[in-house]
Formats: C-alpha cells, structure tokens, sequence
C-alpha cells in the first residue's frame, strides 16, 4: 500500500515528538508500506522571520514569499530536511532528503495574484487581489524519481521548495505538494499530521471531534464558516486529492502517541471519504 505522509512544521520542532513519528513510520515500513515524506516548516520559517525582523505575512494561512523569506524559507526547510532524515535513519528507516524540484519530480510555476478574503482592523470583510511573491503552483509532476528510491529500498522525504523552468525556486505548499503526489502516484490515503487531532465542530472542544465525514460534509462546514483559519487551505486540498482519486485522506496529531499508526485503523483523527 502507498502512503503519503505530510508533517507540518509544528510537529518536527521538538526532538522527542519527531522521534515518536519516526518510530511510527519505522514499524510502518516495516510493515510493508511504500511511503513519501511530505514535510512543511511554516512555523520555523515564521520564527527566524522574527528572530531577523522580517515580517511574515499570510492571507487565510498563505504566506506572501519576498526575496528575503525565501531565503530564509531554504535554510530552515533545509535544516528540517537533513534533520528529519538523520532521525528516520535512527529509526532504520533508509530516508533520502530531496527537495521537490530534484530529478525534476515537479515542474512549477509562480503562483499569479489571486482574490482572497481579508478584513480589516474592524473586522470589516472585503475582498482584495494579493500577489503571493516567490510562492510556487505545480504544473506537473513525475514521480519516476520515487518510484527509482523505493526500488533502490529507500524512502524519499521531500521539502516543500519547487523551481520554475527559469530555474528560479518558489515556496510550495506542503499540503498541495502532499495532495498532488498522492494524486500522480497514486495513494491509497494521504495522511497530515499536525498539531491538532482532526477537525472539531467547536474549535478547540475535544468533544467535538469528528471521526468521519464524506466531502459533501466538508464543503458545507466551509461555507458555514465552521473551518476556519489555517485549516482552510488544508480541507481545500484534501478535498481537490478526492475529486481526483484519492481514496481517503486523514488529519492526525502529531502530538499523541502512536496517532499514525491507530489513524491507519481508523482510530484516531479525522478521516474524510469521497
């Protein structure tokens, strides 16, 4: 069975929880399973943001990507890249880091200005055209590059850096890089593992968790407003890896113990279906 698996950023930054994940996906391959490694690094970009005193800024869980922050968003992803393999490796899993322009796995494009939502410090709503900078839209992907590692015994971990046939490097979202390999590959489930456990009703009350829902569901939740924020972008794309085959996908935490392996049994997290 093929999994792709994304890690946000939140999950990687502390060294006990990586590991846990790492232990996961060990016994996971162990097991049998053909895997991809999709790992994002938002909130340690926004931190050495900080740290520089360059502002970081988002539209509806996007970031806009200057110059500057790509900069920044090739060290840090780079650093969780090496650092994520050399903790699969502890775990006898034969991780290979890449970024998602190697081999030419993906061919991007920048992203043009696109209309989003925005609100103002009243909290008056309005809508405004947005240029997201170096941000990266992929066009194509090739999976040969996976399916060579898999053949050689290896497990690819991919960042989310793309390029574009000028050669220029462009920030892609981890979710959408996630949700197209699992559409090219194809994937039985794609999985995201963050930092909360699936989707509540009520945000923030664990009692409202759901456990199942169809994309019906999903899209009146979202016009309901009820997801809301960074979780916007990530109900979007899962929906888009439905329409175009994928099975199932499922929101995890990264923060409970053994949350990958019992997601995988439907016992943990939020599974959505066509």
């Amino acid at each position: 069975m093929i999994l792709v698996i994304k890690l946000s950023g939140k999950v990687l930054e502390d060294s006990e929880k990586r590991l846990e994940i790492c232990r996961q996906i060990g016994e996971l391959s162990r097991d049998g399973y053909r895997m991809v490694i999709v790992h994002g690094g938002g909130k340690q970009l926004t931190r050495l943001s900080k740290r520089l005193g360059i502002p970081t800024i988002q539209y509806q869980g996007r970031r806009v990507t200057d110059g500057e922050t790509l900069e920044l968003a090739v060290m840090a992803f780079s650093l969780i890249n090496r650092t994520l393999v050399a903790a699969l490796l502890g775990c006898d899993v034969a991780a290979i880091g890449i970024s998602a322009f190697d081999g030419r796995l993906t061919r991007c494009r920048r992203r043009p200005p696109m209309t989003v939502e925005t609100a103002d410090s009243t909290g008056q709503r309005g809508m405004e055209e947005v240029d997201f900078g170096l941000v990266g839209e992929i066009e194509q992907i090739d999976p040969s590059l996976v399916f060579n590692s898999w053949q050689s015994g290896l497990t690819p971990v991919i960042s989310c850096l793309g390029a574009d046939s000028s050669g220029q490097i462009l920030n892609i979202n981890a979710d959408t890089l996630a949700a197209e390999l699992a559409v090219a590959l194809p994937a039985a489930r794609l999985l995201s593992v963050s930092d909360v456990a699936g989707l509540y009703l009520e945000v923030g009350d664990p009692q409202t968790q759901i456990g199942e829902l169809t994309s019906q569901q999903a899209r009146a939740y979202l016009q309901e407003g009820r997801i809301t924020d960074g979780m916007v972008p990530k109900i979007e794309t899962a929906l888009k890896a439905l329409e175009q085959g994928v099975p199932s996908v499922q929101i995890v935490s990264g923060l409970d113990k053994n949350a990958l392996l019992l997601g995988l049994k439907d016992k943990a997290g939020t599974l959505l279906r066509p």
